[in-house]
Parts: C-alpha cells; sequence; structure tokens
C-alpha cells in the first residue's frame, strides 16, 4: 500500500460485531472496484461486545485495514475525530458502521467531489424512524445548523460524507467545535455538495436515541449561539420602557418589580457576552485555516516571524 493513499475511509465503531465483517468486505469490493489505493481506519470507542479484536484480526490479515481503540466509550464524534487524525489518504470518506450506510453509495460521493466540491454529504432518503423522536429534532438541527453556517444541507445527522482531506487536518485548533463533526467540516468547506443515498436496511438497529439528539442540539447550541444575548439584551431595554410608562402612570409596584426585571436581563445579557467571548478565546479557536502552499524553498520564511 502507497503511504499516501488516494481515499481513507472512516469508520467509528461501538459494539458492532455483528455487521463489521459485512461491513468490511463490501467496503473492500466497492473501492477495489473503482482501482484506488485505500485504506480503512477504524476507531473502537470502548466497544464490549468483541467489536476491536475482530478489527485486530482483519487488520492483521489486510494491511489496508487500520483499527484503533479509544481507552473508553467518548462517543462517535469524538471517535470520529481521532480517526480524522490518523488518516493519510488524499481523500476521506466517513460512514457509519451499522449498515445504516451502504458502502455502494460512495462511488456517488467521489464522483461529485471531482466536479470540484470539497464536501459532499449524504442526505437520506425514505427514512423509516420516528418522525416525533427522530425526524422532528433532526429537523430542527437542520434548521440552525443552517442559520449558522450559511449553507443549505438539508441531513446534518447523515453519517456518510466525503471530503478533500485537507478539511479534517489540524482539527485540534477547533476546540470543543470538534464534538459536532458536520458544521465544523461544513464551516471549513468551500463548496459543498449533497446526494440522496439508501438508508438503514430492514433489521439492522442503530441510529441516535431522543435524548442523544437532544444533548447534540444543545451541545451545538452552547458552543456556537450568541445572538441569544444580544436578544435578552433586547428585550431588557423593552421591558424598562414598559416599567417606565408603568410608573408614570403611578403605577409604582408592578413598575418597580418591572425595572428590576429589567434590570436584571440587561445584566445577565452583558455578563453572558463576555463569557461566551472569553470562551472563544479561551478555545483558541483559528482566524484562518490554509489550505495548501506552494513555491518557494525551505527556509525562506521571514527570519522575524
Amino acid at each position: 500500500m502507497s503511504p499516501i493513499p488516494e481515499l481513507s475511509v472512516v469508520v467509528p465503531v461501538f459494539d458492532n460485531t455483528p455487521t463489521l465483517n459485512e461491513l468490511i468486505d463490501r467496503l473492500v469490493s466497492v473501492i477495489e472496484k473503482l482501482g484506488l489505493d485505500f485504506e480503512l481506519v477504524f476507531v473502537d470507542d470502548g466497544s464490549r461486545d468483541g467489536s476491536y479484536e475482530l478489527l485486530r484480526a482483519r487488520a492483521d490479515a489486510d494491511p489496508r485495514i487500520r483499527a484503533f481503540s479509544l481507552t473508553r466509550n467518548f462517543g462517535s464524534q469524538s471517535a470520529i475525530c481521532a480517526a480524522f487524525d490518523k488518516v493519510r489518504g488524499k481523500r476521506t470518506v466517513c460512514l457509519d458502521a451499522d449498515l445504516e450506510n451502504f458502502p455502494e453509495d460512495i462511488p456517488q460521493l467521489l464522483a461529485l467531489l471531482d466536479q470540484g466540491h470539497d464536501l459532499v454529504c449524504g442526505v437520506r432518503r425514505n427514512r423509516g424512524d420516528s418522525y416525533l423522536f427522530r425526524r422532528l429534532p433532526s429537523k430542527l438541527l437542520n434548521a440552525y445548523v443552517r442559520y449558522q453556517t450559511g449553507t443549505r444541507v438539508r441531513d446534518i445527522g447523515c453519517g456518510m460524507r466525503a471530503m478533500e482531506s485537507w478539511i479534517v487536518h489540524d482539527l485540534a485548533s477547533e476546540g470543543e467545535r470538534r464534538r459536532l463533526i458536520t458544521p465544523l467540516l461544513l464551516s471549513r468547506a468551500r463548496s459543498v455538495a449533497e446526494v440522496e443515498i439508501d438508508h438503514k436496511p430492514k433489521g439492522v438497529p442503530g441510529g441516535h436515541s431522543f435524548l442523544t439528539l437532544l444533548g447534540i442540539v444543545l451541545d451545538y447550541y452552547l458552543l456556537t449561539a450568541r445572538r441569544p444575548f444580544l436578544v435578552t439584551g433586547l428585550l431588557s431595554f423593552v421591558t424598562a420602557g414598559v416599567a417606565a410608562v408603568l410608573l408614570l402612570g403611578g403605577v409604582w409596584v408592578p413598575g418597580l418589580i418591572t425595572g428590576a426585571v429589567g434590570a436584571l436581563g440587561a445584566l445577565m445579557s452583558l455578563v453572558g457576552e463576555y463569557v461566551q467571548r472569553i470562551y472563544q478565546v479561551g478555545q483558541g479557536l483559528p482566524f484562518y485555516q490554509f489550505r495548501e502552499d506552494a513555491g518557494g524553498e525551505p527556509g525562506s520564511e521571514d527570519p522575524s516571524d
């Protein structure tokens, strides 16, 4: 295998023994038909069902398979980040280990990368999930992420995506934002495309629970929200205006209570804005990221830098 494969396939694993052998066989079959030099990067996220032992045996038999094990269960987003730290390929494809995504859809994603896109996201069609507990929370998260990132991606929760590998380099600089992979990738990519893919074969369990989805929504909101503090400040001014009208009209007790609420809201808004800015600085979030460089000789950098 080349030290720089053409394609890296990233798969987070957690108690996926029933599906791993079939997944690996299908991945190898699909990518070999494309004629690409590749590696399969599996990160086991603290499985207890023997998943890592299975992966290690497959890796011993095929050098194109690389298996890594985390010390405990950190969550799928952390496992994906750990895998991204290990990829060597020029392009990267990410998908779930439970066969919720079809390896046979990989050529569709790579074809859109060939057209010049940096990131291609899968859109699950004909979803059979519960509307109230799965699809509705996903719709809310999708709407919020579209608002925050300025993209029109329709299915943030889809685990299958393909990208140029420069997008996943140096993720450590992103701090806590690494916990939410798709929005982070969207913020880095210059050109994003979507493709409809097949979803979840009958009888294969998997996917996030309602509480997990709710936790993801709250995580993303807390990591990205700034406008709520501005909105709180605006409401405080409105409340202060109402208090002034009440006081001028001689309604003293309600006026004083309303004024106190307005003052408290303004103070909370100010403190929240400062805390958010301190958090951003403490995370060391980058102001820019280089994609590549060209020209110049080693050692030609400005010595004053």
